[in-house]
């Protein structure tokens, strides 16, 4: 699969926030308020990445399969789904992406490993 047949498979997809563009190569969808996902399928170049506005924050990526990426995708651009990254020392991971109300914690709780950054949809 490449970039614009997971594009034209996303597309298809119910309960969307929003839709995507495809600029070239690279998908680019405006999800959240403080950061941006791109995506691009295809061999080595599978990846999935959170793009933050602001300058302080660096970039998170990961690399699904791409027999996942529909889905990866789909579960950061279902309408009402959220994304929780956790900053820690070494890096940033995924801590949750979901539903809302599975979710168990406020995105108020205070964490001394960590910092949870808490994305919803704009």
């Amino acid at each position: 699969m490449n970039t614009k047949e997971l594009y034209e498979k996303l597309i298809q997809m119910p309960d969307l926030h929003s839709l995507p563009v495809l600029e070239g190569d690279v998908l680019i969808w405006e999800l959240y308020k403080n950061a941006d996902v791109h995506a691009c399928c295809g061999g080595l170049n599978t990846i999935i990445e959170i793009m933050p506005h602001s300058v302080l924050s660096g970039a998170f990526h990961w690399h699904p399969d791409e027999e996942d990426m529909p889905e990866e995708l789909y579960m950061l651009g279902k309408k009402g789904n959220i994304l929780v990254l956790k900053n820690f020392l070494m890096g940033v991971g995924i801590y949750y992406m979901g539903e809302p109300e599975t979710y168990r914690f406020s995105p108020k709780k205070k964490w001394h490993w960590g910092k949870l950054t808490y994305l919803e949809q704009k």
